[in-house]
């Protein structure tokens, strides 16, 4: 730090960004983002990097607290533990924070001036998480502390579901340095990743244990059941991180389509299938996946329906002419590649699920230039606990 004056100040915050950090304004004008603080607070806080034009900082004292502010109900928060950053905050809060940055994003980096944002179903808060990649330590699996390599040992966790827990916890992974857990509630089946092998681990004997070194030769997978069918989610394919979050986002989804009846759809994005369930009755669906996984995961889920599941990564693919285009992109979003392309299908009706608020923001000011407008937005609450939010927005032509 090359300024003293710098290394402890109090500020009064007013908003809260992406990240989950509260925004102030330093004295010189410089925005603070302050880990640890709510909206409306006066703190103290540690600065931990300094820029040319803002700083970050870390609350080192509460003095003027929100009444939203509580206690953190995981005794990891105190120890650092970096996997939930707004414990503090009442689950209410937390919905009315995360709203909030969807409209902000909207607003500020959409250029839409008043955008419509409401919140979805409310979700359990608690032993929710059916997937959850780990931090490996001296064969102890953890989570890393905020901004940092540090590994919180941990010997229990507020968001896993059960069946997660038991390994998270119980679990001994030798010389790894990385664990990816996912378990299928409505099966019951469980599987473990271990990067960069599987050596010397030790796990419950129902779970299946894989080296990340020997998916190149060997397909493995769970299943899970969600919408009324089982689904099959291989150790190199995306699934939602909690069943009852897929099956809310399956309704949602179907809901911002419409009746689907006779449309040519387009799943972009597609995965392992699952919106494409959303858009059953259209005369033609096609899924477009990079994933050789996904796509050999989908082929299977959708065998039973009108689906062409075609494996070409989406800013490549040559579009074809559609009605309706739902897409799901990874959190980077569409970007203006993929919304040249998925624009190009001429579909009057446009649904994206977004897993990042700026993304969204920067996406639907695409999807504006690209002569859609925006209906609706709406917060499925995938992720309590954290900052990271999940939208189902609306777009027309």
């Amino acid at each position: 730090m090359d300024q003293d004056p710098f290394d402890q100040l109090q500020v009064t915050t007013h908003g809260m960004a992406n990240g989950g950090e509260a925004v102030a304004r330093a004295a010189d004008g410089r925005v603070v983002f302050v880990e640890g603080a709510l909206p409306d607070e006066r703190v103290t806080v540690a600065i931990t990097a300094e820029k040319k034009r803002f700083l970050r900082a870390k609350a080192v004292e509460i003095l003027d607290a929100s009444p939203s502010r509580v206690d953190p109900p995981c005794p990891h928060v105190a120890d650092g533990c970096g996997g939930c950053g707004l414990q503090y905050a009442t689950p209410e809060a937390q919905r009315q924070l995360r709203l909030g940055m969807v409209r902000d994003a909207l607003q500020r980096l959409g250029r839409i001036p008043d955008p419509l944002v409401e919140l979805g179903p409310e979700l359990p808060t608690d032993g929710y998480r059916t997937a959850m990649r780990a931090a490996v330590q001296g064969g102890r699996a953890g989570f890393r502390v905020a901004q940092s390599h540090d590994v919180v040992v941990v010997g229990s966790c507020l968001v896993s579901h059960p069946l997660v827990e038991e390994i998270l916890v119980d679990g001994r992974f030798g010389a790894a340095h990385e664990v990816s857990i996912r378990v299928g509630v409505g099966t019951g089946e469980r599987m473990v990743v271990v990067r960069p092998n599987a050596a010397e681990v030790t796990v419950r004997a129902d779970v299946l244990v894989v080296g990340a070194d020997q998916l190149a030769q060997k397909r493995a997978w769970i299943h899970e059941e969600v919408a009324g069918r089982r689904w099959r989610v291989g150790a190199d394919s995306f699934f939602q991180t909690r069943p009852d979050g897929a099956e809310a986002l399956v309704v949602e989804v179907g809901r911002a389509a419409g009746d689907p009846t006779g449309l040519r759809a387009i799943d972009a994005y597609g995965g392992v299938g699952l919106m494409s369930t959303a858009l059953l009755g259209a005369e033609r669906i096609t899924l477009v996946e990079r994933s050789a996984s996904a796509v050999a995961d989908a082929r299977v889920n959708l065998a039973d329906l009108p689906v062409k599941a075609i494996r070409v990564a989406v800013e490549r693919w040559h579009p074809s002419n559609a009605d309706l285009v739902v897409a799901d992109p990874s959190r980077a979003g569409l970007g203006k590649a993929g919304v040249d392309v998925l624009a190009s299908t001429g579909a009057s009706r446009f649904v994206l699920v977004s897993c990042d608020a700026g993304a969204l923001g920067r996406d639907a000011g695409l999807l504006v230039e690209a002569g859609y407008r925006l209906e609706r937005s709406v917060l499925v609450d995938l992720f309590p606990h954290t900052p990271r939010v999940e939208v189902v927005s609306t777009f027309t032509r």
